[in-house]
């Protein structure tokens, strides 16, 4: 039989892993599984915890389909009732959160209990607590994204619970320095996944040639027209970074500079890959902000409407220049239309297909790629 283990990391995480079986019940039991838990660096430099009590962890072999969570058919795995500070799993570092025993099959939902009135929260570098709306009190039931079936084996597995600090606790919304609770929590299968590591550097265009402590790395998944975060990291004082436990794929690696280095212009790599069972090295190098041009508009679109764009230009000083003369490109113009007239252009859709549109202002540019699907209202319309 097999042992699920849990564990806490900047990504909880189920993964393959081989565990003796207990001998000591009655034959026939289940497989075991161990659970693990992590968390993604925390984005802010002024704080030097994030605790959180976590009452369990549940599971079920149906999807979670975002309103049937009631209806379920969860198992517990894991009940650990303590408290975890979430910024001391970085960079894949977990805590396990438990061991329990679990059927082998394929659990498609995961779920973290947590309570926030029993939860620590927040506390700023000098120590002082912070304010944290967890909005509601008690008991909270967090669903997991579940990227790809977990797949349990009789040999056990361990699960990856990646719950994100960064994009979790949304700082300062209402200018009062408190913290506003929105859980962004995501779990894999540790044995299916790779990493993606590296140092992030600036080079001489900004000052001395060196590391870049405290950036913000981003890994973004999914694909044209539905990219978004997976995974955040930050970079340690030597300026390297891990994101771990990474499905294998393709992503776009972005690094943002920290607030203390706005001179630094942000940097994004796409077609990053990630194998199973392996660390990719993936270095940057930082140059300094001489200034953009930013598209600002939708990149999806049906076949025969119209959408407004438009282009923000912004300077070394980051300041946005509303003066500034910029001119638009249609590089596919069997499937949209262009109509522009300064920093605003109108698209119109006419095929099916995959457009660009490119602004440049001086020496910046930026594209819009836009997506154009068929309108079912309005009857087939003609493949590019």
């Amino acid at each position: 039989m097999s042992r699920l283990n849990l564990a806490l990391v900047t990504m909880a995480v189920l993964a393959g892993a081989c565990y003796k079986d207990d001998t000591s019940g009655p034959g026939g039991q289940k497989p075991m599984t161990q659970v693990l838990i992590t968390d993604d660096p925390f984005p802010f430099d002024s704080v030097q915890s994030v605790e959180v009590y976590i009452v369990s962890i549940d599971v079920s072999t149906q999807p979670d389909t975002g309103g049937s969570a009631d209806s379920m058919t969860w198992v517990n795995v894991a009940a650990p009732h303590r408290q975890i500070n979430l910024l001391a799993l970085q960079q894949g570092l977990t805590a396990s959160l438990g061991t329990g025993e679990l059927t082998a099959d394929q659990y498609k939902a995961v779920r973290v209990v947590i309570d926030v009135d029993s939860s620590a929260g927040i506390r700023f570098a000098n120590g002082s607590p912070a304010v944290v709306r967890w909005g509601g009190s008690g008991r909270v039931y967090l669903n997991s994204f579940v990227e790809a079936a977990i797949n349990v084996p009789d040999a056990g597995a361990v699960i990856i619970i990646d719950f994100d600090v960064g994009r979790s606790f949304a700082y300062n919304q209402l200018n009062d320095r408190a913290f506003d609770f929105f859980p962004a929590v995501r779990a894999v299968n540790k044995a299916a996944t790779g990493d993606i590591k590296g140092t992030v550097y600036r080079d001489s265009s900004s000052g001395a040639f060196g590391p870049v402590a405290n950036a913000t790395v981003s890994a973004w998944g999914g694909g044209p027209g539905n990219w978004f975060i997976l995974s955040t990291g930050k970079t340690d004082a030597t300026g390297h970074y891990r994101l771990a436990y990474l499905l294998p794929g393709a992503y776009i690696v972005g690094v943002d500079p920290p607030a203390s280095m706005r001179s630094l212009a942000p940097s994004l790599d796409s077609n990053v890959a990630v194998n199973q069972g392996h660390e990719t090295t993936h270095d940057v190098t930082m140059s300094a902000f001489r200034g953009g041009v930013f598209i600002i508009g939708a990149t999806s679109m049906l076949v025969n409407h119209t959408n407004q764009i438009e282009a923000r230009v912004v300077d070394a000083q980051h300041q946005q220049d509303t003066t500034a003369a910029v001119v638009w490109q249609n590089l596919d113009t069997a499937v949209i239309g262009l109509r522009d007239s300064l920093r605003f252009a109108y698209v119109t859709s006419k095929a099916v297909g995959t457009g660009r549109i490119v602004a440049t202002s001086g020496a910046l540019a930026d594209t819009l790629v836009i997506h154009v699907a068929p309108d079912s209202s309005s009857g087939p319309s003609a493949p590019r």
